[in-house]
């Protein structure tokens, strides 16, 4: 049908107050109306108008007609794909929160259900040295272990004389009378004396990493047991720092030689036995007599004995070594040591060993 000329000169006028709306000819699609009444123009034989002294043609007057289906403002799918990538990196930003929060611990991190699968301590030595593709420096050899005891009735703790001591420059605080400071410096102290140290003491000076006194300077030193006994610095006759010979106690601690230990937690103890200059011949020497000395400080209570691999009665060795035994009574019951291993540096794994394997008369210490 055709329109009234009237009708069509006022379809071409919208379309001309379109255009000077718009920047562009082609921005938005225009009313259905003007789209409808388009042939109609057309075939009226109105004059299109012009703009700018250009004569508009059709297209012009009515907008750029849009071929595209109509696209909302709002598009669901950038917006899932952006939860995506948001979702993504927030779990990336956890991860490396938690990383960060437990350090290296993550790795040594052995599931329950997992065998624990172990080797002997002259493979594992071999495996540790093989793991330090990035050297630290002045790493250190960290010994491992869980022992078999209830360390709500008992406590294993003491020290002992590694055959093979370790470069430290310890600081150590002799206490000793007044009269007796230059001898006990001259012996290699690094201080020494009673009424100056528990003055600083008091003060809150802690400038020492291990402390030495005789039997009959401890009433004295029993002063500033609240400042010491919560870092674990107070002297002990337990833990070898309450000596008769306090001389050669002050030798020990600055050799190197002097290992201190205690169970915590679930009967676990950390020790460190050797530096990343050491052999492996020496860092097995050390680890076969730090497992002596373990031994030889077992409670009565705890259960467990110090005999060969397979001494325990009534079990079968694991097709896995290290792996839980099946039958009744099991291994786990019978020995003293649960688990353990040796780790080199902070960021090296955990290299563990068959528990059996580390007892003195073993053999995994040769092959």
């Amino acid at each position: 049908t055709t329109h009234p000329p009237h009708t069509t000169t006022a379809i071409v006028n919208m379309a001309t107050s379109l255009l000077v709306r718009r920047s562009t000819a082609a921005a938005a699609a225009p009313p259905r109306t003007l789209l409808r009444a388009l042939p109609c123009v057309l075939n009226s034989g109105v004059a299109l108008p012009s703009y700018a002294g250009l004569q508009l043609g059709p297209a012009a007057c009515v907008g750029a007609i849009r071929e595209k289906k109509h696209k909302p403002f709002h598009n669901m799918y950038r917006a899932n794909r952006m939860k995506e990538i948001r979702k993504k990196q927030q779990e990336a930003a956890d991860a490396e929160a938690l990383e960060a929060l437990d350090g290296t611990a993550a790795l040594n991190v052995v599931k329950r259900e997992e065998p624990k699968v172990g080797t002997t301590p002259f493979q594992a030595a071999r495996l540790m040295r093989a793991f330090d593709v990035f050297p630290e420096k002045a790493s250190t050899v960290t010994f491992w272990t869980r022992l078999n005891v209830d360390l709500s009735r008992e406590s294993v703790r003491g020290t002992c004389h590694l055959p093979h001591g370790l470069k430290s420059d310890i600081r150590v605080l002799a206490f000793c009378p007044d009269d007796e400071v230059e001898e006990m410096l001259a012996a290699g102290a690094d201080y020494a004396g009673i009424t100056e140290p528990l003055r600083r003491i008091g003060t809150g000076w802690l400038g020492f990493d291990r402390c030495l006194a005789t039997p009959n300077i401890m009433p004295q030193v029993m002063k500033v047991a609240r400042v010491l006994g919560p870092k674990r610095m107070m002297p002990n006759p337990r833990s070898g720092t309450v000596v008769t010979n306090l001389k050669g106690a002050i030798q020990e601690a600055k050799g190197g030689t002097l290992l201190e230990y205690r169970a915590e937690s679930e009967g676990e103890i950390r020790a460190i036995i050797a530096d990343q200059n050491f052999s492996d011949a020496q860092v097995l020497e050390n680890l076969k007599f730090f497992v002596q000395t373990l031994l030889r400080a077992r409670p009565r209570g705890s259960s467990g004995g110090g005999g060969a691999p397979g001494a325990a009665a009534g079990g079968s060795k694991p097709l896995i070594p290290g792996a839980p035994a099946t039958a009744a009574g099991g291994d786990a019951q019978d020995s003293y040591f649960l688990e353990a291993g040796i780790q080199l540096g902070s960021d090296g794994p955990l290299v563990r060993m068959d528990t059996d394997s580390i007892m003195p008369a073993s053999v995994g210490y040769f092959r």
